[in-house]
Formats: structure tokens, sequence, C-alpha cells
């Protein structure tokens, strides 16, 4: 009895033995596996493997890869319970502000497809859509680039990077005030959309009164008090007086400009009134050379008497001097046509529409009855008294440069 109660002990201890030694094989069997949370195709699912290579965990949930995909690890820990997440190769396109299209075939986020394009980002630039995002079939990437903004104000310059906006923007931004008669360049509502420089002109306006003379104009009238080639002042002229306003105008302390704001008259100025002598001394008689007709097609009114000699009776003034001819052009410089009878004068002597009558003083010629139309270059030369207009170059040829007696009806 006693050996067969020993032999039940032996027994019971093997069995206990057993159950220890598998219980302890299920245990190791089990602490060498473990979790990994798999995503791929848009869906996440939980794997238990022992395996330790991502390529074998993907081959045991069935998914199989494809040129380009790519197998993000950063969450993967072999052997402890971690994630994978496959990313497929996807065609997208990008776009950076002012440069050509790329597009590419490239697995991941938008980051990695910026990164493998060789994109380098400042942190003020845009991309869209963000960079976590997961790429897609057919996704556009557009990076729109910050550029530099530089504001100068009272002699502080400040700068920031941006990708848009306007000028008004951009200063409020950089905290710089400004006024509203202050010169900003460019205009405030100028959109920006590359580097540029923004000036603000600090704008201030003075404002000043003076006195300013006012000079005296003159005149010239013909007096038959005088003989010709005397001369008298009849009225002396006087400077007069104005009070002016002026607005000053300065940009950073620098004038610019200066406007004329307002004028009031204090003294009028008097005009200068100057008399030449039209009145002529005692001339020697002309004898006309019998038979002679007159150059002049213009017909004098009846008003005018001739004598004899063909020499006129009635006339207010004499003069005698060079005179000179020309054929040449249809209007004078008063507007009226030229004829043989119109003629070129000093208009401070002869005024336009001044009526005379011209004769050779050697008795050759008869120009006749004459009417002052146009100016003659000899005014600036002073090398004649009057200008004939002629009926023909010859008969300027004839008349050549003749001293003449001019008679003013």
């Amino acid at each position: 009895m006693a050996h067969s109660h020993r032999k039940r002990k032996i027994f019971a201890l093997v069995v206990v033995l057993a159950f220890l030694m598998s219980t302890l094989v299920l245990f190791a069997a089990a602490t060498d596996s473990y979790t990994v949370t798999l995503a791929a195709d848009g869906e996440t699912q939980s794997v238990t493997t022992r395996a330790k290579a991502p390529a074998d965990i993907l081959a045991e949930a069935n998914i199989a890869g494809q040129t380009g995909d790519l197998i993000a690890t950063d969450a993967f820990h072999p052997g402890q319970d971690s994630a994978l997440t496959l990313y497929r190769a996807r065609r997208v396109t990008i776009n950076e502000s002012g440069k050509k299209p790329v597009i590419a075939v490239i697995a991941g986020t938008v980051a990695r497809a910026l990164e493998q394009g060789g994109y380098t980002l400042r942190a003020e630039d845009i991309v869209t859509p963000a960079l976590d995002t997961e790429l897609s079939e057919g996704l556009v990437i557009d990076i729109t680039r910050a550029f530099k903004v530089t504001a100068t104000a009272d002699g502080e310059t400040r700068s920031l990077w941006l990708t848009g906006g306007t000028v008004e923007s951009a200063l409020a931004a950089l905290n710089v005030e400004y006024k509203k008669a202050d010169e900003v360049s460019p205009a405030l509502g100028a959109k920006l959309s590359k580097a540029t420089d923004i000036t603000v002109g600090r704008v201030e306006t003075k404002t000043r009164v003076v006195e300013e003379k006012v000079p005296f104009t003159s005149t010239t009238r013909n007096s038959n008090d005088l003989y010709v080639g005397e001369k008298k002042v009849e009225t002396k002229g006087v400077d007069g007086l104005n009070k002016v306003t002026y607005v000053d105008r300065f940009v950073d302390g620098k004038q610019v400009n200066t406007v004329k704001e307002k004028t009031v008259e204090i003294k009028k100025p008097v005009q200068e009134v100057k008399l030449v002598g039209a009145m002529s001394a005692a001339y020697k008689p002309i004898v006309l050379k019998t038979g002679l007709k007159p150059i002049s097609v213009l017909q004098p009114s009846s008003k005018l008497q001739l004598d004899e000699n063909g020499i006129p009776k009635n006339y207010k003034s004499v003069v005698e001097g060079l005179a000179k001819s020309y054929s040449i052009g249809k209007y004078g410089a008063s507007g009226g046509r030229c004829v043989p009878g119109t003629i070129a004068v000093d208009p401070k002597q002869f005024p336009y529409g001044t009526e005379l009558y011209i004769v050779s003083t050697d008795g050759k010629y008869v120009y006749g009855y004459a009417i002052a139309n146009d100016t003659g270059g000899f005014v600036k030369t002073n090398s004649c008294m009057v200008d004939l207009y002629m009926p023909s170059m010859q008969a300027c040829i004839n008349w050549g440069a003749r001293n003449v007696r001019v008679y003013v009806l």
C-alpha cells in the first residue's frame, strides 16, 4: 500500500510539471508577437505579427505594394505595438508662382512632394493644400512665394515678407503711420505682387506774404506836334505794388514747390507813354517824271487829292527813308492778302491799316496809294523803312533799293 501511494504522488507531480511547461511555452509564444496598426488605401487595420520587416507585415495583411509607393516607418518600432502607413504613388501638379507647372509621380504628403522636388520654403510662403495633406491622384499643389517689402519714413527703413496685399495694408503691417497730406509712393491703393520699396514723404506747408513790385508797361504813339526824329515822354511810367500770398510745400524738410495763392493790388502801375515825331520838316519839292503810272493797284478814296505834279495835297505827315521790295507771299502778317499796294512796315511806326502814298525821291517812280498790312524783316536789322510789294520779281529788280517819300494820309 505504501508503495502504491508513492507512485500516485510521482504521477501527480509529473502532470503538474507538464502543465507548467506547456503554460510557459504558450506564454513565451504570446510575448513574441505584437500589434501593428496599419493604414493603407483609406482603411486602418490591426495586424498581430511577429514579423520585423514592414514589407512582411504588409504581406501578412494581404496588401500589395506598387512601384513608387512609400511605407512611412516614423511610428513603427519592430517587436513593439506601433504603426505603419502606406502611401500610394500619385500623379500631382506643382504650381509655383511665376514658373512653369511641374508634374510628378510621388507618394506621401504635400511636404514630401515639395522636399523631393527640391523646393525650399520660407516661413512666409503659402502652400495649398496644407503640408501634411496626403497626396491624391490629380492633386494640384500651389506655392505662393513671399517677397520682400520695405518702407522708408523719417529716415528709418522697415521690412517684411508678404505674398500680396496693397501698399496701405503693408504700411499697417509695418506699423508705419502717415497723414493724408504725406506723399506715399507707390500709391496707397497699389497692389503688391513683387519686391517693392515704399517711401513715405512727410509733407508740410508754410504760408508767406510778400510785397512785389509790378513793373510798368510802355506804349509809343506818333505825334504831329513833333518833327520826325524827335521823341518825348508824355506820361512817365510808375511801378505798381502787389501783396502776394504764397504757399511753400516741403517734403521731408526740403522745399519742392511754391503756389501763388492770392494777389491783392496795393498800387496800380502807371503806363509810360512815349511820343515820336510824325510832323515832317520842310522837304524840297519832288518833280515826278511825266506819264508815270502808280505801281499800286489799290484805289484810294475820293478824299485823296493830288496836285498837278501827282503829289498829295492833303496828308497828316511826311517821312522819308529807304524802301526795298518783295513779291513772295500771299498774305501779310495782318492776315490781309498781298497785292501791289500792300506794304511791309514796322507796326510801331505805321500800324496795320495805315493809309499812305509813296513816291521815289528821284521822281522816277510812283508807287502810289498803299496800305500797311505786313511786318518787314527789316524791323530787326533796321535796313530800310518800308518794303513795297511788287507785281513780279522783275519789278523788284527794277526797283532795287530807293529813297522814298511817304505821305501819311
